[in-house]
């Protein structure tokens, strides 16, 4: 991957929106990609683009046209794309992709056809057994389905929503132990998340994440991970507070970067993925390991830009600082560089 720094911005058209959502009352995580954006926005100006905020509402989400229009008037040459959807619609993260392919206006990250698969647990575990990928065994539970299908899977089971991201519905309720408060457990998160549930084995090992940049082969900056049992953690599991809430007991919890053979294994895991996926642009893979294995248990094809997120992190301590990392997202989208060295 080249890190000399992005070329020149084109001559005649040299404005890029940078897109994230606006809406009332925006759960943390989603209220962070403001706080990107701030910093990706000085990013490209520093280059000599002209940065544009460009506000996703609910509003302009109901009006596919209106992003037509919008990308039609403002002579964009790209998108900088940090819209993960709403709060209560994490689906708009996809259908806003889908209506900037439709405008051919290049977007960097990944397609609408990715970011629609990964939202599902049930296609990206179906897609990477398919692939030969290994992926925790499990089944996925809708409201009109009979919570007998859990008969056959090993306790302990771990609960999350079907359609989320960002750890959404991820709480101290997600892991269960006991087979006689499973049922009740299953209906609980169900009642909460309508759409659907998915229960998979817990994989108790380890717990590895990797950034992935690129447009194949891919680049790994680093690799994390996190040992529960040596930094005694009081839960094995990341949980939406552990990334979103200070006073979270897990909030302070620090990976450390993974090293050797461990480090290898993980990012070669994670490069088999995206490549199965279709993961363009950039991307992080979830890895836990159980008795010397290692499995995927999410693909996250839209991750955090936040400047304390995993993603930026891992990204300085391969040696691609933000400033470059924003330039080099930017060249994968307009097809100037493939990005990969390594995987």
């Amino acid at each position: 991957m080249n890190q000399g720094g992005a070329k020149e911005p084109p001559q005649g058209q040299p404005v890029i929106l940078v897109a994230a959502a606006v809406e009332p009352g925006a759960r943390l995580d989603v209220a962070d990609a403001l706080d990107a954006r701030a910093w990706v926005c000085g990013a490209l100006e520093k280059a000599g683009w002209t940065a544009l905020n460009w506000d996703i509402t609910p509003a302009l989400m109901a009006s596919p046209a209106g992003i037509t229009e919008h990308l039609r008037n403002s002579g964009a040459s790209c998108v900088f794309n940090l819209f993960e959807g709403f709060s209560s619609d994490s689906g708009a993260e996809h259908r806003f992709r889908a209506a900037v392919e439709a405008s051919s206006v290049p977007c960097t990250g990944n397609t609408a056809r990715v970011l629609k698969t990964c939202l599902s647990k049930e296609s990206t575990c179906r897609l990477l057994r398919q692939k030969g990928i290994p992926v925790p065994s499990g089944v996925s539970l809708l409201p009109d389905i009979p919570l007998s299908v859990l008969d056959g899977l090993p306790v302990p089971l771990f609960l999350k929503p079907l359609y989320e991201d960002g750890s959404v519905g991820v709480d101290e309720h997600s892991l269960v132990t006991d087979r006689e408060a499973l049922g009740h457990a299953a209906a609980g998160k169900l009642k909460i998340f309508p759409q659907g549930i998915r229960a998979e084995e817990f994989l108790p090992g380890k717990e590895y994440s990797v950034s992935c940049l690129g447009n194949g082969p891919y680049f790994v900056p680093s690799v994390s991970v996190i040992d529960y049992e040596k930094q005694k953690a009081p839960i094995h599991f990341l949980d939406w507070g552990s990334k979103w809430d200070p006073f979270s007991p897990l909030y302070d919890l620090t990976p450390e970067p993974a090293a050797g053979p461990d480090r290898e294994r993980a990012a070669r895991l994670a490069a088999e993925a995206g490549r199965a996926l279709g993961c363009a642009g950039y991307f992080r893979a979830d890895i836990r390991e159980k008795a010397g294995e290692l499995y995927i248990i999410d693909v996250n094809p839209n991750p955090d830009m936040g400047a304390g997120g995993g993603f930026v992190r891992q990204c300085r301590e391969g040696g691609l600082e933000r400033d470059d990392l924003v330039l080099h997202i930017v060249e994968l989208a307009m097809g100037e560089t493939t990005g990969g060295e390594m995987f």
